[in-house]
């Protein structure tokens, strides 16, 4: 089993309305939401997180983590606490003053960059970030999230040359719920039913 996704649903981290929806930052409409920032308010599961995330620092052989703006922030943060790799944080676009960065912290042209972010859907929203990282002279290939909707995101990074890594997916935080009865079957068939359209 799955810890983290046993703690998503213990902490009240997915919400589910198939009669109203939520409005995702896309502006579609989904009977599911993932909010994982209402995780970093609970130890024991960023330390379940910091863990099973420092495995991947270690086989993708990262020198520096990055956390996106801003949900990616404090899992980079616990993570480099825990890892002890050092750690950045990027922006979607290049402040407009003082030193107009992109990238908080030192970033050196040659290192191998983790980007790291909450939760990841299409994945267009990490392209920003990708390019930010590239620009530096950094590289990046290994994209890790604590939640993957299955929306397409893996094959969008695979695009841009990055491997995604996840804590947590849809498929099996919906088998917990369904099993667990934190899910009813209607509700559980309705999600199916607005993936499999999502996906066509």
């Amino acid at each position: 089993m799955n810890s983290i996704v046993e703690k998503i649903w213990e902490y009240g981290a997915i919400l589910v309305s198939t009669d109203e929806g939520f409005e995702l930052a896309s502006g579609h409409k989904s009977p599911i939401y993932i909010d994982c920032r209402s995780l970093i308010s609970y130890p024991d599961v960023m330390d379940l997180i910091a863990d099973e995330a420092a495995k991947i620092v270690k086989e993708t052989g990262t020198e520096i983590l990055a956390g996106g703006e801003t949900a990616g922030i404090p899992y980079a943060t616990w993570i480099s606490a825990r890892t002890k790799v050092p750690m950045t944080y990027i922006r979607r676009r290049p402040k407009g003053y003082g030193r107009t960065s992109q990238i908080e912290g030192s970033m050196d042209a040659g290192k191998k960059v983790l980007l790291v972010e909450d939760l990841i859907t299409s994945g267009y929203s990490k392209d920003s970030f990708v390019e930010g990282i590239r620009n530096s002279g950094a590289t990046v290939e290994h994209c890790l999230v604590v939640f993957d909707r299955e929306q397409g995101g893996r094959k969008r990074l695979k695009n841009l040359g990055i491997e995604l890594h996840s804590l947590a997916t849809l498929s099996e935080t919906l088998e917990y719920g369904l099993k667990n009865n934190e899910l009813t079957q209607e509700d559980y068939k309705k999600i199916q039913k607005y993936l499999k359209a999502d996906s066509e």
